[in-house]
């Protein structure tokens, strides 16, 4: 029986719904939220085509790896095959297809095809957090973040604040639930017992010491409080850790003590725990039987803001290999990815000129990035200015992700400040701005 046809809405639903009921196999990794929408199928041969409502909007299907998919099942993917890139392979008895806008890559194929063959908790009750008796997929979950801090123990400390953010970010990042706390306001408070139970927006019920925060804990590591199942573990991260030191060390280190022999009970529910704190001290000891450890992120911080005003001229310089009519284009679209940043400086002006023979314009392969020059291409600077009030730190970052956004092909990006003495320079080339 082929599916029915979408104005017949009452069989359409219920034919997804039988098709659904299918539970075929489908990826678990993802760089999103993932939420499957059938969008067609056949029941006799188990095709099933699925929307993937993630970055790309993508599809994914199964068909037979042998014979016909049954029923309008190769209509669906003759009409997604027209306007996207299809990635394919068999596994067994079926194919599985990916279309996407963009082809993907062999990494992340092989990270899709990986977490299919995962239990997920919406359909296992118990399940492992990381799954060492599948090595191809151990391998690639070695590799992410939250097993770097889980091989090691569930209570870490990071010197700064930036890296205890970084970290967060993170974890939230691969589907952690972070309860985020600055204990830092709690320097004031006499009771760290009701200051904690508060910040935890603990029920009444529990009480206001560390045996209360046990059962609370334990709750938590059984999904009955402040953690969701369909996550991939919860998190709690304290910022200015020193505060509570200083208002009770006793009690803020029986905290951490609390956490980590929770979190060792709920690792055989398969939730994975962690508490991340902020404090430069060394001396925390043992908690749970394990030291605390000192993790570190890759990243460093934000750079210092660097505020400009009228007094400076900013611009920002790219090179593209292109035709005059290409220029002219890129222009336009380099004017739409950065007009509404530079709105909110104040007001900006825009050139298109030739590279001269010393900025790489004879080259036929631009040294920066690499790219070749095409028929009837010559390197062209296309540069922007502005002058108003802002802090150039973010504005450069705010400027090179829009443009990066967009997918515009240029090979280099300079920033270049024009004040004091250096300002006149900027006005001869930009009269506007005067």
């Amino acid at each position: 029986m082929p599916m029915p046809d979408w104005q017949d809405q009452p069989e359409n639903r219920e034919y997804k719904r039988k098709l659904r009921d299918l539970q075929i196999p489908i990826p678990r990794w993802w760089p999103g939220r993932m939420n499957i929408e059938i969008v067609g199928g056949d029941l006799e041969t188990g095709a099933v085509v699925a929307h993937l409502p993630v970055e790309g909007n993508p599809y994914f299907a199964r068909v037979p790896a042998h014979g016909p998919t049954g029923g309008n099942t190769d209509v669906t993917l003759a009409d997604l095959d027209r306007n996207h890139v299809r990635t394919e392979w068999v596994d067994g008895d079926w194919k599985y297809i990916v279309f996407g806008r963009e082809e993907l890559d062999a990494v992340d194929v092989g990270h899709i095809r990986i977490s299919m063959r995962s239990i997920s908790l919406e359909v296992s009750s118990r399940a492992v957090t990381f799954d060492p008796t599948d090595h191809e997929l151990f391998v690639v979950q070695a590799q992410g973040f939250d097993w770097q801090l889980l091989q090691n123990g569930s209570v870490h400390r990071y010197g700064d604040r930036f890296g205890l953010d970084t970290a967060s970010a993170h974890l939230a990042e691969l589907g952690y639930m972070v309860h985020s706390l600055d204990a830092d306001p709690w320097l004031d408070t006499a009771d760290m017992h009701t200051a904690l139970a508060t910040a935890l927006s603990f029920p009444g019920s529990y009480g206001r010491n560390l045996d209360a925060l046990n059962d609370c804990l334990g709750d938590v590591g059984r999904y009955s409080y402040g953690s969701e199942s369909n996550s991939a573990g919860t998190v709690l991260a304290i910022a200015g850790f020193d505060s509570l030191l200083d208002i009770d060390r006793p009690t803020a280190l029986g905290v951490l003590d609390v956490f980590a022999r929770q979190a060792r009970l709920s690792a055989l529910y398969g939730h994975a725990m962690l508490c991340l704190v902020e404090t430069p001290s060394d001396e925390l000891g043992k908690v749970g039987g394990t030291d605390v450890s000192q993790a570190t992120v890759a990243g460093f911080p934000p750079d210092p803001p660097e505020p400009f005003d009228e007094s400076t001229i900013i611009e920002f310089g790219f090179q593209f290999y292109a035709t005059a009519d290409e220029a002219e284009d890129l222009a336009l679209r380099l004017e739409s990815a950065t007009a509404p940043i530079l709105d909110e400086i104040g007001r900006y002006c825009m050139r298109v000129d030739l590279a001269s023979e010393r900025a790489g314009q004879s080259d036929e392969r631009h040294s920066s990035s690499f790219r070749r020059r095409g028929p009837g291409q010559d390197l062209y600077e296309i540069s922007i200015a502005t002058r108003g009030t802002g802090d150039r730190s973010v504005l450069g970052e705010r400027i090179f992700e829009a443009v990066t956004g967009c997918r515009l092909p240029f090979g280099h990006m300079s920033e270049t400040p024009f004040g004091g003495p250096f300002l006149a320079d900027a006005l001869e080339k930009y009269p506007s701005l005067g």
